[in-house]
């Protein structure tokens, strides 16, 4: 579904941020990236949704070179949740082809969550094309997929971070991508919508939507590999190199000591049958 072939993407001379990075994701897996602050784990993530251009590499969705697509094309296979308003560095325009979602949206505009929604199906529309009737009953589905049938009427702006969460995750399954990319999806959320939103990526993997996520906390790839077996997960080095394999053979106490740079722990919990990391002291 996803290939990528010797990465190599730097912002400034000698400081490469993707150093030959190499992946691949099939249809249905899920892939968790863990990496310090401004090491390139948003950056991955923009050269694959092609708002950004490497300098070198390969980037395949489903076999064909993503050069060769256009952003409508991109996003009709290709959603992407950042935490951040993401601009075409080309173009420095805003991204409004490319399927992405917004966890901090700057918009003014006072759409009802119905309406905000039926946004997602803008990649499958023609250039002055307007939502139709089935699409939005697609977003009336969506809304009910989740549970949050109620928020239809609600203005969109005026909703809590953990609802607007949601509302995001109704507007991705309406554009029905193949491919979601979760750039740091918890880093704004208070304990409990965390999990909450852990359990809706769970569900989306569930139904063989592909799925990268970055994250800080190594927690979360060991919580979604107890739900998701076959997961994956990747360290996102200081050197610009992606290990990724095995939960268990890429969380290991060495690789997360040499990644935060800090003495932590991995420890067996036996009532959670499962490991959590944990921080010896400060």
């Amino acid at each position: 579904m996803l290939k990528i072939n010797q990465l190599y993407f730097q912002h400034q001379p000698h400081i490469p941020l993707l150093n030959g990075v190499d992946l691949t994701l099939n249809a249905g897996e899920l892939v968790t990236i863990l990496g310090a602050n401004g090491r390139g784990k948003s950056t991955l993530l923009n050269c694959i949704a092609g708002l950004l251009t490497p300098q070198r590499g390969e980037i395949f969705l489903n076999n064909v070179e993503i050069k060769h697509l256009t952003s409508k094309q991109i996003a009709r296979q290709v959603a992407y949740v950042s935490q951040h308003n993401r601009r075409n560095r080309r173009t420095n325009r805003p991204s409004r082809q490319v399927a992405y979602v917004s966890q901090h949206s700057p918009q003014t505009y006072q759409y009802k969550v119905l309406d905000y929604v039926v946004l997602g199906r803008a990649a499958h529309l023609g250039l002055f094309g307007k939502p139709s009737e089935e699409d939005y009953h697609l977003a009336e589905q969506a809304l009910a997929q989740l549970g949050i049938s109620h928020f239809a009427d609600k203005i969109y702006m005026q909703m809590s971070g953990g609802e607007k969460q949601l509302v995001n995750l109704a507007k991705i399954l309406v554009q029905q991508p193949q491919l979601i990319l979760f750039d740091e999806p918890t880093s704004a959320l208070d304990y409990g919508n965390v999990f909450k939103t852990l359990s809706l990526i769970k569900n989306l993997s569930h139904q063989q939507f592909s799925i990268i996520m970055t994250t800080h906390n190594p927690d979360h790839p060991m919580l979604l590999h107890d739900v998701i077996p076959n997961s994956k997960v990747a360290i996102l080095n200081t050197q610009g190199k992606l290990h990724c394999g095995l939960t268990e053979d890429i969380l290991t106490e060495d690789n997360l000591r040499e990644l935060y740079q800090t003495d932590l722990r991995l420890i067996e919990v036996p009532e959670l049958r499962r490991k959590i990391c944990a921080i010896t002291h400060i």
